[in-house]
């Protein structure tokens, strides 16, 4: 068997496939409005799984709302306690969903308004994007926000631990737990956006933790392992702010040790952009110009 080796050369004259971006920033700061364009395509590039709810609010964004993590099933009263409806199919007892449409969910606005809204778990969502894929338009995923997920699996593992809080389980191994169910959707994630040659973008939101030594520690708003298990399989990390100069927003990859911000993508290096698609694949194609400066050093 011959090994092929590659010699890595890039030229950057176009976005690369198969990256993890994680976009970090306060509430309402941009991140669902950019990640809803951020292909070379514009919104009908990317698909939206809102876990968040408040993507319906983003013109033109293509969105699946997803409201749990698992399938929910319907259920029903045996023997005094509540058990998973089935029904039989060539001899096996399947489980049945609860229809889409009917998970309690309405639309917010537009003509169907107070209608009932068909919502999808995150498994329903990721297993027809595999399966589908190929006959979808969509070279972008965006997962909104990681932080929910989060939730959903803390619920599910206080669930399997017989806890009521979190930090109840002894050393830590409902952290540990949650943390692995969580990188676990994630690497699934990666390695199938990989296999596509598309991008994945993650949506966090960031809180400010306490001061060391004069600095202000930067994190995303999640369990400290699992922002620093998240940030290590990130591609690229920006922190999104208002521009107070220009009234817009911008994304960051200034990394120093209290950030947990950055890039591999060496022309985004130590930059701060507009927080728009475009003007980060021109810094790209601009990196290896003479005399091109970057928008901000």
């Amino acid at each position: 068997m011959n090994i092929q080796v590659q010699t890595v050369n890039n030229d950057w004259q176009s976005l690369p496939g198969g990256l993890t971006w994680f976009f970090v920033g306060q509430p309402k700061t941009g991140k669902t409005t950019a990640a809803s364009k951020w292909s070379e395509k514009g919104t009908d590039g990317v698909i939206v799984l809102d876990a968040d709810l408040g993507a319906d609010f983003v013109e033109g964004a293509n969105v699946v709302p997803i409201t749990s993590l698992n399938i929910p099933y319907e259920t029903e009263e045996v023997n005094g306690e509540l058990a998973i409806k089935t029904k039989t199919v060539k001899g096996k007892k399947i489980p049945i969903p609860v229809k889409p449409e009917a998970r309690g969910y309405y639309y917010r606005s537009g003509k169907l308004k107070g209608k009932p809204m068909p919502v999808y778990s995150l498994a329903e969502a990721l297993s027809w994007l595999q399966k589908e894929w190929d006959k979808l338009p969509y070279d972008t995923i965006v997962l909104d926000t990681v932080g929910e997920v989060n939730g959903w699996i803390e619920d599910i593992v206080k669930k399997e631990m017989n806890i009521t809080a979190m930090g109840q389980g002894e050393w830590g191994s409902d952290w540990g737990a949650a943390r692995r169910k969580n990188v676990d959707i994630i690497k699934r994630m990666q390695a199938f956006v990989k296999k596509v040659g598309a991008n994945l973008i993650l949506i966090g939101h960031s809180k400010m933790t306490a001061v060391t030594d004069g600095r202000a520690q930067l994190s995303p708003e999640l369990p400290s392992g699992l922002s620093r298990a998240i940030t290590a399989k990130a591609d690229v990390i920006g922190y999104i702010t208002g521009d107070k100069a220009n009234g817009g927003y911008t994304i960051s990859f200034k990394s120093y040790d209290e950030r947990m911000i950055g890039s591999r993508l060496e022309p985004l290096a130590q930059k701060e952009l507009p927080l728009d698609f475009n003007a980060v694949v021109d810094e790209l194609k601009n990196h290896n110009k003479q005399g091109d400066a970057p928008w901000k050093e």
